[in-house]
């Protein structure tokens, strides 16, 4: 769920995410020890496992009271803030320039230190200040300190383009509160600011899911899912193309990135496309839109949906299924334009011999069993970080199954292994019993292995050892669901990385490494992320204590007249043009606090946006604003100039950027159109539902269908083609068709269905009469 990174574009076409130094090594180890810091922080301490790992002992009859340490939430914000310094003033030049790329300079210390020295001081100093409330000279040094190192951090890792607009905030803030430092301070970096709901939710809930994904990303189920993806699609015409709509939906739910989804996958499937046919510029266009997607696809969003749920005071389950429908019709879009792209293109699909047999990847199906329990556990309403973590466990498990140079009966462990994961989320009720049933299976492995059937006592045997015994005591111990798999999580990264570490076969050897090396991988990604959260964060705190929270969203009406669809454009425009300098979180944060009350202010009293999500206090009329905002921030992707998942795509591709961004966009326009129609129509949130009637069930799905079909219309109108090269006329016939369809009217709808169906059982003949 990494930010989008920078991308510089070098000889052979390479793509660079994020260019960074290459440290020497006691650098390099400093740095790894930074980013393990922050995720054993987190886990200790943000995710209250110490509570968890004292409240196991105490029931083993140990007492060990120096596990019941507790810190407040901002300090352990702040700790996590000092080592983002760390990492950043060390891997992030000051300069873009290949100079600076050779070593660390005596000024990258001194920066370095400010920034950690201005974090640790608040953690040192916030318990007195939450006594006192006041401030001292002191305190105003090193706060803005902290300020000026928040800001030269996030320049070196984003660009200039968001902390220009937080230096423009932050001197009107000053300016506004008449020179008050104190105040500045107070508000800025011990109560709000830096350390505001934004980075809250980072650390609280994103960072579990960056943790998520990092393993996901070096155990293989990204690769896993790519390859799958091809091998079922690659045979039909256009299947590589179709395959990477999928796969990078799927990838992109964990991943959370554009540009990373595009230069993981899209190494893969760009290459294909292009063997199958399609031109660089389609080929390089297709993955930044399918990529783009994953931000918007549950049960993993982007970061901007966290904050969203903070925002609305909504769980994020329910943020989960108000999202379903519009990724439905993102991704059904893509498929369509695609589908006509291949038809027109006359492409064929690939020998079968390119790909591994379904066979294999039925067989290795239960790889993907860690993103069914996250998704099932959000669903049920489990804490985010606490899904997260627990899906971890299940993923390292099942990795370690998959390893056919491990000798072992696969169906049999893959079976202990969906049945543990089963038993693992039943309540204390049945804890004697399930225990039990987990000891039994342990034994039971043991006398195969004794055996010698299906069983050796080997890294299968102990990984799988080591989860049954664990959740069998904890569950025997009494503990809760949200306890057992949170410790399940934690310690199967121990688990991991023992067995790992003792093993002599490659196989070990790999996970081993790519367990201790996904820590440190999570620690890094999420540098750009957190460092966006915490500048956008000085933005809604200048904001609040300016009072321009509200006077802005009224200056927004008055300058569209109260006209909503102008207001709405104003927004897209703002989104779009925001976000192609500033990553998604902090775009998502800028025009929530800025345009969406502006949106709400304005249909807040008109029926249905008057009434609140079923079971919740918060207006539809808000809800719908903030995912208007939403999809906007994030299709700047994709949207020139700067687009950098484009870039991406058109760097692998080989292709021509501006055809390549001019085609995603053109691929994305239901992601252009949707939010328009879900706003209007904002029972397609689901959540906003509030009785569930035969009547509103059809309403919801012609709401579906008559969606999908108007990108179907405009899809036919952009590429020209349907069975036939159309004529421009027939073209412009379908394409106002298309966006007449936009309000779903009935009639207009229907209208456009006669004209498909003209086109399809009549469009060959006015091609002949027209020639």
């Amino acid at each position: 769920m990494a930010e989008e990174p920078s991308i510089d574009v070098v000889e052979m076409e390479e793509v660079v995410i994020e260019r960074t130094r290459t440290l020497p090594p006691r650098l390099e180890l400093v740095v790894k020890v930074a980013a393990v810091l922050i995720g054993l922080y987190e886990i200790l301490f943000i995710f209250n496992f110490n509570y968890t790992l004292y409240d196991l002992f105490q029931r083993l009859g140990v007492e060990l009271e120096f596990l019941r340490i507790t810190f407040q939430p901002k300090q352990g914000e702040a700790f996590v803030m000092a080592m983002l310094m760390v990492i950043t003033f060390l891997l992030y030049p000051i300069r873009k320039r290949e100079k600076y790329f050779r070593k660390v300079f005596s000024y990258d210390y001194v920066m370095g230190a400010a920034g950690v020295v201005s974090m640790l001081y608040l953690f040192a100093v916030y318990e007195r200040y939450i006594l006192t409330s006041s401030l001292n000279q002191t305190d105003v040094i090193f706060g803005l300190l902290a300020i000026i190192m928040v800001i030269e951090a996030t320049r070196r890792v984003l660009g200039w383009v968001l902390p220009m607009i937080v230096v423009l905030f932050l001197l009107y803030g000053i300016y506004a509160i008449n020179y008050d430092w104190v105040r500045f301070v107070q508000q800025l970096y011990f109560d709000e600011g830096i350390f505001g709901i934004p980075f809250f939710v980072m650390t609280i809930y994103v960072f579990a899911f960056i943790f998520f994904g990092a393993f996901l990303l070096r155990i293989g189920v990204s690769d896993y899912i790519t390859e799958f993806m091809i091998s079922l699609f690659g045979k039909r015409p256009g299947g590589p193309a179709k395959s990477a709509v999928i796969s990078s939906a799927l990838m992109g739910t964990v991943s959370g990135s554009s540009v990373a989804n595009v230069l993981t996958t899209g190494t893969f499937t760009i290459p294909l496309m292009k063997k199958a046919g399609y031109p660089p510029e389609i080929a390089g266009a297709v993955e930044p839109v399918a990529s783009t997607g994953g931000q918007l696809m549950p049960p993993i969003m982007g970061a901007a949906a966290f904050i969203m749920a903070e925002f609305l005071n909504l769980p994020y389950n329910k943020i989960i299924i108000a999202a379903v429908l519009p990724a439905l019709v993102y991704y059904g879009g893509v498929y369509l334009f695609i589908d006509l792209e291949t038809k027109r293109l006359g492409l064929k699909g690939m020998a079968s011999e390119a790909f591994k047999t379904m066979a294999y990847f039925l067989r290795k199906l239960y790889i993907l069993l860690p993103i069914v329990v996250i998704t099932v556990a959000l669903v049920w309403g489990i804490a985010p970080q606490i899904a997260a973590i627990s899906s971890l466990g299940v993923a390292i498990w099942v990795a370690w199954i998959s390893r056919d140079e491990i000798y072992g009966n696969e169906k049999l462990y893959v079976a202990v292994a969906l049945l543990a994961t089963l038993l693992m989320f039943l309540g204390k009720d049945v804890g004697k019993q399930t225990s039990m049933v987990l000891l039994a299976l342990f034994l039971l492995l043991v006398a195969l292995g004794v055996m010698k059937k299906g069983v050796a006592f080997n890294e299968k045997f102990y990984i799988t050892s080591l989860f049954l015994l664990f959740i069998s005591l904890t569950k025997y111990l009494g503990m809760t669901k949200e306890q057992i798999v949170l410790m399940t999580g934690v310690f199967g990264i121990v688990f991991s990385i023992l067995v790992g570490y003792r093993s002599t076969l490659d196989s070990g050897k790999m996970m081993y490494r790519a367990t201790y090396e996904a820590m440190i991988d999570a620690g890094k990604t999420s540098v750009s992320v957190m460092l966006a959260a915490a500048s956008a964060g000085l933005i809604q705190g200048v904001l609040t204590m300016t009072g321009e929270l509200t006077n802005i969203g009224y200056r927004l009406i008055s300058l569209t007249h109260g006209n909503l669809w102008l207001l709405l454009l104003l927004t897209m425009v703002f989104s779009l043009i925001l976000g192609m300098g500033v990553p998604t979180t902090a775009n998502y944060i800028i025009t929530s606090l800025v345009a969406a009350p502006a949106i709400y202010m304005l249909v807040r009293n008109i029926e249905p946006y008057n009434q609140p999500v079923p079971g919740y206090t918060v207006l539809i009329a808000m809800l719908a604003a903030h995912f208007f905002v939403f999809y906007f921030g994030i299709l700047a992707d994709v949207t020139p100039p700067v687009a950098l998942a484009s870039y991406a795509g058109s760097a692998i591709a080989g292709g021509d950027f501006w055809k390549t961004a001019i085609n995603a966009v053109k691929y994305a326009l239901a992601g252009y159109i949707g939010p328009y129609i879900y706003f209007t129509h904002p029972e397609m949130f689901l959540i906003t539902v509030s009785e569930w009637t035969p009547a509103m069930i059809l309403r919801v799905l012609y709401y579906l269908v008559a969606t999908l079909f108007v990108m179907y219309l405009l899809a036919i109108a952009l590429t020209g083609f349907y069975n036939t090269k159309l004529k421009s006329w027939m073209r412009g016939i379908i394409g106002i068709l298309g966006l007449a369809g936009v309000t779903l009217n009935p009639i207009v709808i229907g209208i456009g269905v006669a004209a498909w169906l003209g086109l399809k059982f009549y469009g060959a003949r006015f091609e002949k009469s027209a020639s």
